[in-house]
């Protein structure tokens, strides 16, 4: 019988090799493996790309939201000088709205506690300073800190810039996460660059903004301060009151003073003091000294400190869009981004300590121009920056 071949068998007998007679097979194995591997490949790659794609969503959407809350902030260009007060007609602040700030009756105390003169009716004979040459002063590079001044003024409604009365360094070593407060007073007095006359150190911000102050500070200090925020009497009370309040202890001194010379009442003990009592509480320093005053201020900073630095995204979330807009800044939203970055890694971890610039023994009380102020040693200063003070 003559056997019928289908079509199979034609292409076998046509491709088959003598004495091999799986050899088509195999190569047929080999096709339909290669599409089958090929196959899972692509969906493999389709699968990957899928997931790149959905993270870069999320991420892209939480770029948006973090760039959404740091533009919040109020950016200061370093670059607008419109409101400067010009070298040639600055001038002289001798009081506050507590009263004078040094009547010729009262020096600011050589211990940092206080103290007084006797009075006389003259005042007495002008300090002439020398100041020591740049090239002479205790020289650091603290490129590898992160140095934020934080700045406090005591603006009121409808007022331009006035005095920086708050201006503590915060400075942080992302390698280390140790963190350092330091209160620069605001009495010292300082060489101003640019062609303004020696003066109190508060006034630089009056006069420059943001860049005299950091000309300022490094001119006389040696610091590098990389960015600044700033915030006025009331947005500081407002901050306080959303944050929920600080937790201070208020001794009998501070709970009479406030009550009798501010209107404010604060119980002695452990409080948690709302922002108008915070903000009283910040301002002290009849009852001791200056030196008391920013050790207050740097209490406060440390209260909101570790109290925040465990909060979830959605409590700071709750927060940001109130607290944000009432603060001021000379960093760009990118710089900002930076920061941010850098900090998030170690703000859980940090180490933090507390410091005043002058410090006892670095300093005298003069009367120049008019004024008691303190005058530091920069050397001195300089020195304990250096060796001590900066989280190096």
């Amino acid at each position: 019988m003559e056997e019928k071949n289908n079509g199979l068998n034609s292409e076998e007998n046509e491709n088959s090799v003598p004495g091999e007679p799986d050899a088509l097979d195999g190569k047929t194995l080999k096709s339909q493996k290669k599409k089958k591997k090929g196959g899972v490949k692509k969906a493999v790659i389709i699968t990957v790309v899928a997931v790149i794609v959905l993270i870069l969503s999320i991420v892209g959407s939480g770029l948006l939201i973090v760039h959404h809350y740091l533009g919040q902030i109020e950016y200061v260009d370093p670059n607008d000088t419109q409101h400067d007060v010009l070298p040639g007609s600055d001038f002289i602040f001798t009081d506050d709205e507590l009263g004078p700030i040094a009547p010729p009756e009262t020096s600011p105390s050589q211990d940092g506690t206080g103290g007084t003169q006797d009075g006389t009716e003259t005042a007495p004979p002008e300090t002439d300073v020398q100041w020591p040459e740049i090239g002479e002063l205790p020289k650091f590079d603290d490129d590898k800190l992160i140095n934020i001044l934080i700045v406090g003024q005591d603006r009121r409604a409808g007022q331009g810039r006035q005095r920086s009365d708050t201006m503590i360094l915060v400075s942080i070593n992302p390698e280390t996460n140790n963190v350092s407060l330091i209160s620069f007073l605001r009495d010292m007095y300082v060489q101003i660059p640019g062609g303004y006359m020696d003066n109190r150190l508060n006034t630089a911000y009056v006069w420059g903004g943001f860049p005299l102050l950091k000309d300022t500070l490094y001119q006389n200090f040696g610091v590098t301060v990389d960015g600044c925020f700033e915030c006025d009497f009331f947005d500081f009370i407002d901050i306080i009151n959303l944050l929920g309040g600080v937790e201070m202890d208020i001794t009998q001194a501070e709970s009479d003073h406030m009550r009798d010379f501010m209107g404010v009442s604060v119980p002695v003990g452990h409080s948690n003091l709302n922002g108008e009592q915070a903000l009283a509480y910040a301002r002290i320093r009849y009852i001791d000294s200056d030196f008391q005053r920013t050790d207050r201020q740097r209490k406060i900073l440390l209260s909101i400190f570790y109290k925040f630095k465990d909060a979830s995204v959605s409590e700071l979330k709750s927060i940001a869009d109130e607290i944000l807009p009432k603060l001021a800044t000379d960093l760009t939203v990118s710089e900002r981004w930076g920061l941010l970055m850098q900090l998030l890694p170690v703000v859980s971890s940090m180490k933090v300590s507390s410091y005043s610039v002058p410090f006892i023994g670095s300093y005298s009380s003069p009367w120049i121009r008019g004024m008691w102020v303190l005058l530091p040693d920069l050397p001195m200063i300089r020195e304990k920056l250096a060796n001590e003070y900066l989280p190096f």
